[in-house]
This record gives C-alpha cells, structure tokens and sequence, in this order.
C-alpha cells in the first residue's frame, strides 16, 4: 500500500477503503456514503430541535412551502435531528422522548403527501453523509429518531417502495457499523418498546430483507456479498437480542423472514461450513432466527441424504435395522442398541423396523410404531424414570430413580432418532430439557412450566414483606424429594441444613434451588441422556436452532384442525365431491379431541401434526368402489398418511366400520 495512503471502512456498509492520509473525509465507493473522519461543521437553527407545536403552528399557516422547508432544515441535518425529542426532567441527557417523538410522528402522517416525500427526501441527504463518526451514545440519537418514521410503511407504490428502500438501506447500514457498547445500548432501548412497537421494528427489516431478496435481479443466488443484506440481518440480530430480554418474549416464529424461505439453505448451509467461504460471504445462517424450523428440517434431511450417498458410495450396507419382540419391546431394542454401539454401527444410516413374526415392509409405519411404542413405555411411570405433576402432566428426570445411567442414553438416542428419521412423538418433557441440551440455562419460569405450585410457593416468598419471614416459611438452604415415599434432604449450599432462609438469602435460595432441580440433582442421568441425544443431533445444525425449535421437531403441534386438515388432503380414484368422502369428512369432523388423536394414530401413526404444521403434511384419502367393500373396514398405509375407504350404504355405516377400524388398529398399527 501506498506510504501516503490509509485504511479505513465504511460507516455504512463496513467495506474496507484506501483513502490519503490527508484527507478528512472519502466517498465509499460501494456504497457511495461520504464518510468525515473530522465532523463538518453544520449551522444550528436558532431553534434547533424539531418541535410538534411548530409543526402545528406551520401547518395552520397554509403555507406548503414553508412547512417543507422546515421539514428539510431539520430531517437533512444531523446536528437539528440529532438534538430533538430530549426528555427534560432527566439526568440522562441522550434519553429520547419517544411520547413527543409519536405524536410528531402521528400529525405528520396527517399532512400532505408532499411532507412525507420531503422527510425521505431529507433523511437520504442525511443519512448519506452523517457528517461524523459516531461512537458516542449522544452520537446515535438520530438513528432511533429515524427508525421511529412510520412513513417507511407506505408503500402503495413501486416508487415509494424504492424511495423508502434505500433510505432503510443506509439507516441499516449506519446501526449495524456501530460499535458493540452502542450495539447495547440500542438493545436496551428497544426493549422496554411495548409488543406492538417491537412487532412493528421487526416487521419493517424483515420485509426490508423479503424485499430485497425477491425484488432485485438474481439476489437470491447473490444474496451472500450484498452489504445491504448483511446489515439488515445484524439490525434484526439486535431485535432478536431484545426478545430475548424481553418478558414475555416473542415467539422465535415472529422473527422467521418469508424471503429467507426462497433461497438455497442447503448451499447456505454448506458455504456456513467452509471456514474460507463462511469469513468471506455472509450466510443466513450466520442468523439462524432468521430461518424458518421448515427450512432448518431441510437442512437435516439434507445432511441425512448426504450422509447416505457417502454410505452407499463405499458400498456399505445403508440401513440400520432393528428386529423386535413386541412382547419384549425394551430388552430387544435396547440389546440391539448397544450392539450397535459396540461394533461402530452409525445410527445415521435409514432406520429399518421389523417386528418378528408379522408380515410388513417397513415404508416408514413400522419405525413411527416403534419409536411410539418405545416412548410409551419409558416415560411409563411404573418405571420410575421420570416424576410426572399432577397439574401439568409434564415430568422430568426424578432424581432417585434406580435405573442406570444406560436407561437415559437409550432414551436420548430414541429421541435423537425421532428428530432425525422427521417422526413426531407425544412426549411429555418441558422446555428447561432443550434448553439445558442447548446449554442454555434455567430460571423460574422454566420451574414454573413443570411446577406450578412450586413456583408459586417461590413467588409467596419472593413478596412476602414482614420481617417474620423465617417463622412464617420455616425454610432453610434444603431441598427436599421423595425416593419410594421416604423424604430425602440435599443441602443446597454446604451447611445449608443450618442456615435459614430470611429476607436477605431469599432470592439466593431460590436461584440455589433452581440451579440444585435442573443441574446437580440429576447430572449423571441427564448427561447419559445428552450423550445418547448427541450421537444422532449434534454439531453445526444444532447450534442454528431454539430449544422452542428442537421441542417441536419432536412434538409437531397439537391441535388438530379438520378443516385444515381436509384442506390439504389429496384423493386417489375420486375426489373431494363422492358421496363417501362427503360423508367421511362429517364423521370426522364431529369427533372430540380425545377422538381425533385415536383417529391421527389410526392413519399417520402420530396423534400430532408436523412441526411445521398442518399445511405442510400429506393425507390422501384413496377410494375403491365396489359393492364387496361394503362390508371392509377402512385401512391404512402410515408410512404414507393415506387411509382406504369403500362403497359404503350410508353415513351410519361408514362411521361404525371406521369406529371399528381405530378400536383394531391396536394390532399391526399403533396400540
């Protein structure tokens, strides 16, 4: 490099420039943004803040000329915009006061169209040269001023979008330079936004992104070394930081991005992979909250695709085949497990179930039996394995069980093959499990899903304000369970049998008692769990993914919806308009809850939906017609979602064979 030359980047889109020394500003030449290494100096108006009552006063004048003038004064301007919206009676003098900055907002959205052209018009002259850097607190206020504008979301024509697009584009570009101090405290902002507001934050990058993508020429195979992309994605990275200190947060489906749908993951995930590409290019799945669970299931079958092709490819044998006793169901999986532990078989391999002495191809309904039939009985709880709340219904690891750590790594493996052979199981473990399998940690409202009342309990303490709290609670630093009806006490701190819980050690006690339930009461049983668990989910992928998003790549969802069920449903040999089907579709669609789930066993061999829910399942209702099938009870293909329906006399007939043929179902089917 040249001795009278620097290096320097871009404020907006971070692009590392050569610029001389001398100089005290230099135009990006990839994004055209003036950067001033030395603040310009910009007059201030006498008045130098824009004022809501000025606004009002300007526009009861009648003078448009003169109204967009003073819009441009102070939206072009950083050292107007940048002082505006100050709360006075405050000892934080960078505080915005966003009550002030709405109701601005709100009266100008009233005004003539030619106002909000003119703001746009304006913050693009602004945000194209700022005219400092900014590294300051008191720098930034500008930027959360602008992110307020409720003008981006006008967009009811190709021009407006444009227009709003790039000025999104910069206002983007210049949050996502800042630095990690600023990163914080902008996150700390956003965070006491009410949900609407925030719903609204991550609506308007989002469809910035969506935008983006789908709009501009062949940027959905281009995406990777667009800065524009890049810095709307760590903006997002920002809002997705807020939820998470958010209470209660967001949903991580509310940040999902549509346009992120459209594009090539399973490349995006391979170029993630590769260190050289991945410091080069940007990926979205450098932001996994980004990406719908849709497109992360993707990514897994496609691992398991590739991993096959690998297998078939050394001619190894590409199944993993288990063969079972139903009347021996735990001994003969767990014995074939452990085999296949011993002698190097990877699990990974196309999972194959043939129940010994009974006919059947395993098409993918024999390996959903089992899984089911499996998980039935471990989190049975004659067994012991897990302690169930009777208000919940949910369990966790129960700390006195005197099954060996060998128990638990099978489960995590049954689990671990459910996620990666994409079949759904009914089990009844809380989210603090994903979470602590992500590494993630536990609080009080983890306890409070698995343990109301426990929690309760805590929250009686936590506001309890008379000094006789030791009388009255009776507690010390002691936690307490039951193994086989006998009381056993575990000090939660050394000593802790003897030191009393008072106002003082109140909030440490319940810290200490959280942290005893998910972590030091059942370390070695969890551990064999996430070890069984790891040897099919693991690495990479798992990091891209929520621990909400593991839970439902295990659980699908729960509701069964037959409208939307018969919405996606396809017909073989008939279709929607036969007498049958029409008839079908009452009888079912009168079933109760409990109904419902005996009849999704029945055909899918789950009584839950796909995680991605209903809309992206397969059911297909085939239909013979011939008088013999009067009399045949319906019949089910689960590797394939399909059931087979006959000519039947009436509506009565068809509901009793169909009654019939669930209550049966606990043959060949799922029991």
């Amino acid at each position: 490099m040249n001795s009278n030359m620097k290096k320097g980047r871009c404020f907006c889109c971070n692009s590392l420039l050569q610029y001389p020394q001398e100089v005290t500003c230099f135009r990006c030449t990839v994004c055209n943004t003036i950067n001033d290494i030395k603040p310009i100096l910009q007059r201030k108006e006498e008045n130098s803040i824009l004022s809501y009552d000025t606004l009002v006063t300007l526009n009861e004048m009648g003078n448009i000329g003169i109204m967009l003038e003073y819009i441009n004064c102070y939206f072009s301007r950083y050292c107007n915009l940048n002082e505006s919206f100050k709360l006075i009676d405050t000892k934080d003098h960078n505080s915005i006061d966003f009550e002030e900055l709405w109701k601005t907002y709100d009266y100008i959205e009233n005004l003539h169209e030619p106002v909000a052209t003119e703001i746009i018009n304006s913050l693009m002259i602004l945000l194209k040269r700022p005219g400092k850097i900014l590294q300051n607190i008191s720098d930034i206020r500008f930027l959360l001023i602008i992110f307020e504008c409720p003008i981006f979301f006008h967009n009811t024509t190709q021009e407006e979008k444009l227009r709003n697009h790039e000025v999104l584009k910069r206002l983007f570009g210049l949050i996502s330079c800042l630095t990690n101090d600023l990163h914080k405290y902008i996150v700390s902002v956003i965070t006491s936004f009410s949900e609407e507001n925030f719903k609204k934050k991550i609506e308007i990058v989002n469809h910035f992104i969506s935008y983006h993508l789908m709009e501009f020429d062949d940027m959905l195979r281009n995406y990777s070394s667009d800065w524009s992309i890049k810095a709307a994605s760590r903006v997002m990275a920002l809002l997705n930081a807020a939820n998470h200190l958010r209470s209660p947060s967001l949903p991580i489906s509310e940040l999902y991005n549509i346009g992120v749908d459209l594009i090539d993951i399973c490349g995006d995930y391979n170029n993630w992979q590769n260190v050289q590409l991945s410091n080069k290019y940007f990926s979205f799945c450098q932001y996994p909250f980004l990406i719908s669970l849709g497109q992360k299931i993707n990514i897994l079958r496609m691992e398991s695709k590739q991993y096959l092709t690998t297998i078939i490819q050394t001619n190894m044998n590409p199944y993993f085949s288990v063969h079972i006793r139903r009347d021996h169901l735990i001994q003969d999986s767990l014995d074939q497990i452990q085999i296949a532990l011993k002698s190097g078989v990877d699990m990974k391999r196309r999972l194959n179930v043939k129940f010994v002495g009974e006919d059947g191809v395993d098409a993918g309904g024999l390996r959903k039996e089992w899984l089911f039939l499996l998980v039935k009985e471990l989190f049975d709880p004659k067994f012991g394995m897990f302690n169930f709340d009777e208000e919940t219904g949910l369990c966790w690891f129960n700390p006195a069980s005197f099954e060996n750590e060998n128990q638990y790594k099978f489960l995590g493996i049954i689990i671990g093959l459910a996620i990666y052979n994409n079949i759904i199981l009914d089990i009844r473990l809380p989210l603090a499990c994903y979470k602590r399998l992500l590494n993630y940690n536990c609080n009080l409202e983890d306890l409070r899903e698995i343990h109301p009342r426990l929690a309760r309990g805590f929250d009686q303490l936590m506001e309890y304000e008379n000094d006789d709290i030791e009388d009255v609670f009776c507690l010390n630093f002691v936690a307490t369970y039951s193994e086989y009806d006998k009381p056993i006490q575990v000090p939660l701190i050394p000593n802790g049998e003897n030191i009393s819980v008072n106002m003082s050690n109140r909030k440490e006690y319940i810290d200490q008692y959280i942290y005893w339930f998910f972590i030091k009461s059942v370390q070695k049983k969890f551990e064999a769990f996430r070890e069984g668990f790891n040897l099919l989910c693991s690495g990479n992928l798992l990091s891209l993914c929520r621990p909400e998003e593991i839970q439902k790549m295990i659980l699908g969802e729960e509701e069964i919806d037959i409208d939307r069920l018969r919405g996606v449903t396809t017909y073989k040999n008939c279709d929607a308009d036969v007498q049958v089907v029409k008839w079908f579709w009452e009888v079912v669609g009168e079933y109760n809850e409990e109904m419902k789930k005996k009849f999704m066993i029945f055909v899918t061999g789950s009584d839950r939906i796909c995680p991605t829910g209903i809309e992206d399942m397969k059911f297909t209702i085939c239909y013979y017609e011939y008088d013999a099938g009067r009399e045949y009870l319906p019949q089910t293909h689960t590797c394939f979602n399909e059931i087979l329906l006959f000519k039947y006399a009436s509506k009565e007939s068809l509901a009793d064979k169909l009654q019939k043929a669930i209550s049966y179902s606990e043959g060949f089917g799922i029991k």
